[in-house]
Parts: structure tokens; sequence; C-alpha cells
């Protein structure tokens, strides 16, 4: 059985970034608004392209240059570009607004990119500090403390409860090192493993809204999502029913997910959108019900949906440029705390011996 050589072999690519699809969507839309066909539009796209996209929009030209519909072939690529997506290409297609749900579509990506670019700035500053503190208190507890165990027991005094605490931890390294700190390590990367399984989301995800400093910011992500998701899909011309089972896979937080699972139900029992909603006051405050209950009534819902999403995530802006003076004070005092107890623990006992000398 022969092999297929190595140079026909299709290389793996990196993942496609959001920024290239948006930056492709945009294009597309503009194209397609100038009057070009959607095979030509694809051609140019394939040209300006690199790397995976440029490996997906190959493969979905030549399927358009055969016959298929857009929507049909870019479904085959969900991964990389998603539910609203592609729901939105085959409702443009089919409506002759191809153009127009492309730029609503493009809109929302760059305000959801925007949201994650913000949240992701805002916890860069605290991750980098826990995690070096983390290491920085690894090195001393394997490679200092153990140093200092024997001064610590050499001397003729009663040791305070903190230095006993910091000559165990000594201890610990000094003996088991090699297995304790790979350990550690070990268990951070299993613990983060952990909760970002599947099976864990309904735990994880209720614990995460609850949050003493953070539960207000990621409602309001979570609220800001899933106003402009839905509202990019009533633009598009996707009707609510079909908007919200469409959004429910795609929202990231379970909690949300659920309920938008059940006004998906509910709606296609006949049930109203805004009364469904009410039902949720802790995920869709006042202004979200009321908000959604005119637009509703006066047959302006996506406008309403959308004006919502601008509000959130002004808010969400705002705060992720908040958010690193709130939780670096609490680092710093937290930093200070274990800076304080190993500075007694190491002193005290010193200072007993020195006051007992008589000069």
């Amino acid at each position: 059985m022969s092999k297929t050589p190595w140079y026909k072999k299709e290389i793996t690519l990196l993942p496609v970034s959001t920024v290239d699809i948006v930056t492709m969507t945009q294009n597309l839309s503009v194209m397609l608004e100038a009057g070009l066909t959607v095979p030509e539009s694809l051609g140019v796209l394939v040209e300006q392209s690199n790397g995976r996209l440029k490996s997906i929009l190959t493969r979905v030209n030549d399927e358009v240059q055969g016959g298929e519909m857009l929507g049909d072939s870019l479904e085959k690529h969900g991964r990389e570009f998603g539910p609203i997506f592609v729901s939105a290409v085959k409702v443009g297609e089919s409506s002759g607004t191809l153009a127009k749900n492309l730029t609503h579509v493009a809109q929302q990506m760059e305000r959801d990119l925007e949201v994650r670019r913000n949240v992701q700035g805002a916890m860069l500053y605290p991750s980098i500090i826990v995690v070096a503190t983390g290491v920085i208190g690894l090195a001393l507890a394997t490679f200092v403390l153990p140093q200092m165990t024997s001064v610590f027991e050499s001397l003729n005094v009663e040791l305070p409860w903190s230095t006993r605490t910091l000559i165990w931890i000594s201890k610990l390294f000094q003996e088991h090192g090699a297995v304790v700190t790979p350990a550690v390590f070990l268990f951070a990367t299993a613990f983060i493993w952990l909760v970002r399984r599947r099976f864990m989301e309904p735990i994880v995800h209720r614990v995460i809204l609850h949050l003493p400093l953070l539960k207000t910011f990621i409602h309001e992500i979570n609220r800001a999502r899933f106003c402009r998701s839905i509202g990019t899909m009533l633009q598009s011309g996707i009707p609510i029913q079909e908007s919200l089972g469409i959004v429910a896979n795609a929202m990231p937080n379970y909690v949300y997910r659920q309920s938008i699972l059940v006004m998906h139900e509910r709606i296609e029992s006949g049930d109203s959108f805004a009364q469904i909603v009410e039902e949720y006051p802790l995920l869709y405050p006042k202004m979200v019900q009321r908000m959604i209950a005119v637009g509703e009534r006066s047959g302006g819902l996506a406008d309403s949906l959308v004006y919502l999403a601008r509000f959130y995530e002004q808010k969400v802006s705002i705060k992720a440029k908040n958010i690193s003076t709130i939780i670096e004070p609490l680092l710093l005092i937290a930093i200070g705390v274990g800076v304080a107890f190993i500075a007694l623990s190491i002193f005290t006992p010193i200072y007993s011996i020195t006051d007992g000398l008589d000069f």
C-alpha cells in the first residue's frame, strides 16, 4: 500500500483568529454592496488571505463555484465561523440581504472581540501578580527556608507558632521538595483542567456569578453578549424562536444558556418573550425587562436589544479599565500579609534572644 508523499499531505495550520474572521466578513460585505458576485468576492478574499483561513476560503470558493450555497459551505466550517454567522448568511442568501446581514454579524463579532479584549486586559495584571507570587513563594520554600531551619532549631528559646509553622514548611520542602514542588504545579494544572470541563460548568459558572467583587462584571458581560447576539439575529431576519435556539448554544455561561433554552421552549408554546425574561430577575434586571417589553409591543425588539447591548458593553469597558485598580489593593494586602508573616517568624525568635542578653 503506497503512502501519500509528505509534500502532498495537508499541513495542519494554526486556528483562524477572530480578527481575521471579522476582517474577512467586513471585506465580503463591502464587495457584495459594491456589486460583486459571491464567487468573485470569494476569489478576492482567497488572494488576500493566508494560513488556515486561506485554506478554508479556497474550499468554500470551490464549492460555491460548483453550485453550492455559501451558507451550506460555511456550515461545514462551523467551528471557525459559528452558528450565528452561518445562520445570518443562510437567511441573507434566501432573503437577498446577504451584504446587510454580513455587516450586522461583523459588528457583533467586532463588539464581542472588544469586550473579550477588555476582560483579558483587566485580568492580565492580577494574573501575573498571582503567578509570580506563587513561583517566588515556592522558590523560598524550596531553597531559602530549609537553610534557616538549623538556625531556628539551635535557638534556646520557645518559638512562636508562626516560626514553628515556618520550620514545618521548610522541613517539608527540605525532605520532600522534589515531590512537593512538582505536585503543587500538577495540582494547579489539574484544577484548571477540571474547572474547564463541560460537566463542571453547572457548578463553576454558578460560583463565578456569585463572586463578591466580580459578579456584577460577569453578569454585564453575559447580558451584553445576550442582547447583542439576539439583536443581530433579529436584524438579520431570523425569527425570535430560531434566534434563541442559535444563541443558546453560543452563550459561554451555563446559567444564561439554560435560561435561553427555556425561553426557546416557552416561546414555541406561545408565551411572550418579555414575560419569560421577567421570570429571571437576577439575570435580566428591570431595564432589560422593560426594554424588551417595549420592543415587543412596538415591533422594534431588535433595536431595543442592540441599544441594551451598547449600554452593557460600555459598562463592561469602563469596569474593565477599573478592575485592576480594584483588585490591586487586595493583592498588595495579601502579599503584605504573607511578607509580614515570614518576617515575624524569622525575627521574633532573634529579638527574644537579643533581649535576654546582658551587655
